[in-house]
């Protein structure tokens, strides 16, 4: 009884110290591979745009006015079926800059890429969001990175709120 007993309990000190044990491990890849991402990212931009397509967009305020023409709001087919060229648009980043976005800007961008942040009258989790996003990424990076960057040049440009007091 006493040999069983020694047995049970010394299988379990060695039950715990391998799974601390790979506790620990699993830590420190963690680590490493966080390092390894942290020096491939040389650049501080959160995403690159070429000058030229911000330049070549008239970017136009927001109105609330209705919109008489049908066709702008339909989707070309040659949009959706035609290959895009991510040459120019660096898709890693945006990917990341979905990630950081506050939710107030993730349900923005969804609702201008014609994702629908609502449905059946509750809204979407972030992270279906996200994911939706990082799809629409994949599919059509330019239309992506143009909400983005119209998306964070709003926020740079916008005046610090003055507190009376």
């Amino acid at each position: 009884m006493q040999n069983t007993q020694d047995f049970l309990t010394n299988a379990i000190l060695a039950i715990a110290t391998v799974y601390a044990i790979l506790m620990i491990l699993d830590f420190f890849a963690g680590l490493v591979k966080l390092w390894n991402a942290c020096t491939h990212q040389q650049n501080n931009k959160a995403y690159s745009v070429n000058d030229k397509q911000v330049t070549d967009r008239n970017t136009s305020p927001a109105s609330n006015e209705p919109v008489n023409n049908p066709e702008s709001l339909s989707i070309r087919l040659t949009d959706t079926t035609a290959p895009s060229t991510t040459d120019d648009i660096d898709t890693e980043s945006l990917t990341l800059l979905i990630e950081k976005l506050p939710q107030p800007r993730i349900r923005t961008a969804a609702r201008r890429l014609g994702i629908a942040d609502k449905v059946n009258g509750h809204y979407q989790r972030l992270a279906i969001l996200r994911t939706q996003m990082k799809a629409k990424l994949t599919s059509q990076p330019k239309e992506v990175a143009r909400v983005l960057s119209e998306l964070t040049l709003q926020t740079s440009t916008s005046r610090p709120k003055v507190i009376a007091g």
